[in-house]
């Protein structure tokens, strides 16, 4: 009886790191924009119209990172090399962008999403290696 031995490659694990690391970060994007768009909703309650709308706004555009940083990172999941660099270098750009963009503006949870997506973009270009 022969016996199948599994050869998991480095890559593969920095790939798959990569994709716990860039989930976890959209993850915490999203859930900051929720946070934010509940925050409009109160802020309309209390009749501050114009601040809901910049809290609205603010809340889409993370929202929409969040969910682009979601699809990249499932798109670099793949075993092609050239899917795990493209997905490595727009996660980093998207995370230098995000702290350039909000700062310290945004709160602790876009912090530590930005934080975990740009480790999961350098995680996914050594794994493109």
């Amino acid at each position: 009886m022969r016996r199948r031995t599994s050869f998991r490659t480095m890559a593969d694990d920095e790939r798959r790191l990569a994709m716990v690391f860039g989930i976890l970060g959209a993850l915490l994007l999203v859930l900051e924009g929720l946070i934010e768009l509940v925050a409009g909703v109160v802020l309309i309650a209390l009749g501050h119209g114009l601040a809901a709308l910049g809290t609205w706004q603010h809340a889409v555009i993370v929202l929409v990172v969040g969910v682009i940083v979601g699809l990249f990172t499932a798109y670099g999941k793949s075993s092609a090399r050239d899917r795990a660099l493209t997905a490595g270098v727009i996660l980093v750009v998207i995370a230098l962008i995000g702290w350039i963009a909000f700062g310290l503006a945004a709160g602790i949870l876009g912090i530590l999403g930005t934080l975990l997506v740009l480790i999961a973009g350098i995680l996914f270009l050594l794994a493109s290696r």
